[in-house]
Parts: C-alpha cells; sequence; structure tokens
C-alpha cells in the first residue's frame, strides 16, 4: 500500500520531524526583548540567533564577571567565536537557552555545533598556534644566526 514505508525510513523521517517540531516550540524574542536582560542579576545573550539567560552562570564564567556583564543583552556570536570555546563550553551553553530570536534559523543553530572555525571548537589547540610557533621558530632562528645565542 501507498502509506507503507520502511521502518528505516520512518525512523529518519520521525528524526526530522522531531528535529522540526522542536524548532517550531522555541519560545521566539525580539532582539528588543533580549536587549532588557543586560545585567548581572539579569543577563541574557544572543549566540547564533539562540536566547540565553546565563545569569546562573556568570559568576562560575571562567572570563569573569565583568566580560559577561558588558555584554549582557548583546548578540555575541562573534565573540563567542572569537575566543576558543571548548565543546565543554558549548554543551555548558546549551542547558541556559531559553528559545530563539526571531528570523533565526537552523542554519544559524547549527553553527554552535561546528564553531565558525570548521571543527576549532572540538580542538585542544587553537588553530592559530600553530603558524604563530612556525613564525616564533623562524623569528629565533634568525636572531641566532645574527646573535649567536647558542
Amino acid at each position: 500500500p501507498p502509506h507503507t514505508m520502511s521502518k528505516k525510513n520512518g525512523e529518519a523521517n520521525g528524526e526530522a520531524n522531531g528535529e522540526a517540531k522542536e524548532a517550531q516550540n522555541l519560545k521566539r524574542y525580539t532582539e528588543s526583548d533580549v536587549k532588557t536582560h543586560n545585567k548581572e542579576t539579569d543577563c541574557w545573550f544572543i549566540i547564533h540567533g539562540k536566547v540565553y539567560d546565563v545569569t546562573k552562570y556568570i559568576n562560575d564564567h571562567p572570563g569573569g564577571v565583568e566580560i559577561m556583564n558588558e555584554n549582557a543583552g548583546k548578540d555575541v556570536s562573534d565573540q563567542f567565536e572569537e575566543f576558543f570555546h571548548s565543546k565543554d563550553a558549548r554543551d555548558i551553553l546549551k542547558k541556559h537557552e531559553v528559545g530563539a530570536v526571531e528570523g533565526a534559523t537552523e542554519d544559524d543553530w547549527k553553527k554552535l555545533e561546528s564553531g565558525s572555525g570548521g571543527g576549532e571548537a572540538t580542538s585542544s589547540f587553537p588553530s592559530f598556534m600553530l603558524p604563530l610557533l612556525v613564525v616564533l621558530v623562524a623569528v629565533l632562528y634568525q636572531l641566532n644566526k645574527t646573535y649567536k645565542f647558542v
């Protein structure tokens, strides 16, 4: 019969429908809504289209309370990606999710999973370090040739 499908396809469709249903069930906020949550006792962020209430986490943030306060109520996607955040940090963030910004898409949300650095989020060695070390070694080599340190 036409309505019959294999179990495998049914499971795949069920998973996709579950993800779509989850996206539809997210509470939506405007950027103006989030801007009102801009102090230490009420601290929200927008990161990649999702909204996070990090008020309870603010004192535990390794970067300190000050950086959290400076950015409260703002879209901090670029700042979040600019500083290395591990997979654990991203998992902690997910625990504070309260909704999504109106107009945000699932493509925006997926950026949190991968990080803007193309997988850097799961690495314990930030990608900028290797080129920096290469340059440092080259400079030291040239200085040693000139001044005979070693």
